[in-house]
């Protein structure tokens, strides 16, 4: 009898026993008693740590704690700039100096390996891990790391070289870069190699000076001193930049080397990528965009992007250049004759003619500001330019004293010695609202107008040819 109660209590006691066990070693049950490193950060001479909490409300909130007990492991490694880094001859831009040691810290965070989980604690509202990563590992793998860098970005650099001998210079530059990218979570370090032919050289500083030197060879030079264009004509001559490679006893032409053309002095914002031929030429073809009435500028400057990747605080080899203002660039200059144009004007105002044609002046002076001078005479014309034009009343809201007025009109260019049209078209129901009267109201559509005008028509005739 006594051993058939023995045998009914085993089972019970045996669900007790592991109940109890659990409560005892699992300190991540929800609501447990804190830790010590919790309540207590700890502090260590042979390991890193790390520790990251979570509010448990969102989704991935295991994650974010593990993230950003990484981040905190991170704040205690040190970044020191070794004083032959490349870095040093920019340790008076405070402004770029912080810019490395952020990406420093955001790319040690990404590239940390050999941490270990010490610990988890489920609290009621917040999820807490702490992480650890030895110190002497941590230097063994980073030993590791700058080395491999070091033999990829010397075999990077000796083919930059090579191409620079035979004036190869895009390669050379996309070499460089690489060699770079290479070495650029270690920028802060002593990047002495051996190089044949060079003895010791610190890769960091010769890269960087190498691409300076290759910046300050090239020069970009108009293919004429000055360029003469008629607008918006299609028989425009080339508009062409030539690329050189100078040193003090040689003057070659370069070849696929990538650059920009853009207009500085004006409001247009087109922009054009071009490659030099292999006469170290450069032609441009949105010169014909220029409005005329005065000589004025295109500028062409390096694409940098090709090699070293989109503008951005976070790219540092942009940044080093963009600091020395040395990126090879030229300019062109443009004289632009305007076509000859003879005006015309109908327009209307809540029904009735209206002599001083507000609305088509506004065209008028638009149109001068670009690509036309007007003159009186149809005969000298090379185009005719004609604006219709009627504003009509709309509502009038008696509570608010608020009047509307609707604008319509048109726009017709033609080629006047084959009267065929080359341009058209209408802008229509603009809108304008104002209190006091139905006069200020049609004079807020003119406004709208005009900036629609500026907005939608004449980039529009920058595309049409005569």
């Amino acid at each position: 009898m006594k051993a058939s109660n023995l045998g009914y209590k085993t089972p019970l006691l045996i669900w007790l026993f592991i109940l109890y066990s659990c409560s005892a070693s699992n300190i991540s049950a929800v609501g447990g008693n804190k830790p010590q490193w919790v309540k207590e950060r700890p502090v260590s001479d042979e390991y890193y740590i790390g520790i990251g909490m979570a509010d448990k409300n969102q989704d991935n909130y295991i994650s974010i704690a593990k993230s950003n007990a990484l981040s905190d492991m991170v704040s205690e490694i040190s970044v020191n700039i070794s004083s032959n880094s490349v870095l040093r001859q920019f340790e008076d831009q405070e402004g770029f100096r912080e810019e490395f040691q952020s990406i420093t810290k955001m790319n040690m965070k990404d590239e940390l390996e050999g941490y270990e989980l010490v610990d988890s604690y489920n609290g009621k509202e917040n999820y807490w891990v702490y992480y650890r990563l030895a110190i002497d590992k941590y230097q063994k793998i980073k030993r590791e790391k700058l080395e491999r860098a070091k033999n990829l970005a010397k075999d990077f650099f000796e083919k930059a070289k090579e191409s620079e001998k035979n004036y190869d210079i895009h390669n050379a530059l996309n070499y460089y870069a690489q060699a770079f990218d290479a070495l650029k979570a270690h920028l802060d370090e002593d990047l002495s190699v051996f190089v044949l032919n060079k003895g010791r050289i610190n890769l960091g500083n010769a890269i960087y000076q190498n691409i300076q030197e290759i910046f300050s060879n090239l020069k970009v030079m108009p293919a004429k001193e000055v360029f003469q264009l008629r607008a918006l004509s299609e028989e425009n001559p080339s508009v062409k930049a030539i690329v050189y490679y100078e040193t003090n006893d040689t003057k070659n032409r370069i070849a696929d080397l990538p650059f920009t053309f853009s207009f500085p002095e004006l409001n247009i914002e087109k922009t054009e990528n071009v490659h030099s031929n292999s006469s170290g030429e450069m032609i441009c073809s949105i010169a014909n965009r220029i409005p005329g009435g005065k000589q004025r500028k295109i500028k062409t400057v390096l694409n940098t992007q090709v090699y070293f990747g989109e503008k951005s605080e976070k790219n540092l080899l942009n940044q080093m250049f963009r600091l020395q203002g040395s990126v090879p660039y030229g300019y062109l200059t443009i004289n632009v004759t305007n076509l000859k144009a003879y005006f015309q004007a109908e327009e209307t105002e809540f029904g009735k003619s209206v002599s001083e044609n507000p609305v088509a002046n506004i065209f008028k002076k638009a149109l001068s500001e670009h690509y036309f001078s007007f003159v009186p005479d149809l005969d000298k014309a090379e185009v005719i330019i004609k604006v219709t034009a009627n504003t009509k009343e709309g509502k009038k809201m008696d509570q608010y004293d608020l009047h509307t007025a609707y604008l319509n009109c048109n726009i017709s260019i033609t080629n006047a010695s084959t009267n065929e049209e080359v341009y058209s078209t209408a802008l229509q129901n603009i809108k304008g609202m104002k209190s006091g009267s139905f006069r200020m109201a049609a004079r807020d559509a003119r406004e709208k107008a005009q900036k629609r005008i500026q907005q939608q028509i004449i980039p529009e005739l920058r595309q049409i040819k005569f």
